[in-house]
């Protein structure tokens, strides 16, 4: 019975390529808006982009299991780029940090953004949970796994 015991292939290939493949999604979708934004925003957009540079720090922190908040990291960074873009629209005014606080606050009475921010963070929190979830079982799925390979093989021989 020795070595019956062993983790599937398909197990192992999951554990191995699903998380590659879901931080190459994220990957490409950051370099993908990056692009895009670059070309319809030019300067504007590159002299900003940290703004959303931080939005994938964050989202990459959250899926390797660092301890994020979603809603709340969402929620900030709307706020920030509403503060970013109060400022844009309006050069020629210079804001107090208070100021664009307050502006800030009011984001879900004025939805300057329309539903798009609760929309986005119903569908980043559902894939993300998802995907970290389905990541951290299979690892722990793995160590099982292996756990009882090990108590497997040191079973007597009948």
């Amino acid at each position: 019975m020795h070595g019956a015991f062993q983790i599937s292939p398909i197990h192992n290939g999951f554990l191995v390529f699903f998380p590659e493949f879901f931080r190459e999604l994220l990957e490409n979708a950051e370099k993908s808006l990056n692009d895009m934004f670059v070309r319809t925003y030019g300067m504007l957009y590159m002299q900003n982009s940290e703004v959303f540079q931080d939005l994938f720090t964050e989202l990459k922190r959250y899926y390797t299991g660092g301890n994020v908040n979603l809603e709340e990291m969402l929620n900030d960074f709307w706020a920030r780029l509403l503060e970013r873009m109060f400022q844009l629209i309006n050069p020629q005014y210079h804001f107090s940090e208070d100021y664009l606080e307050c502006v800030s606050k009011y984001t879900d009475q004025l939805k300057p953004f329309g539903d798009v921010p609760r929309k986005l963070k119903i569908q980043v929190t559902r894939a993300f949970i998802a995907a970290r979830t389905f990541v951290q079982g299979l690892t722990v799925g793995r160590e099982v796994a292996n756990r009882v390979s090990k108590v497997i093989e040191n079973l007597p021989s009948f």
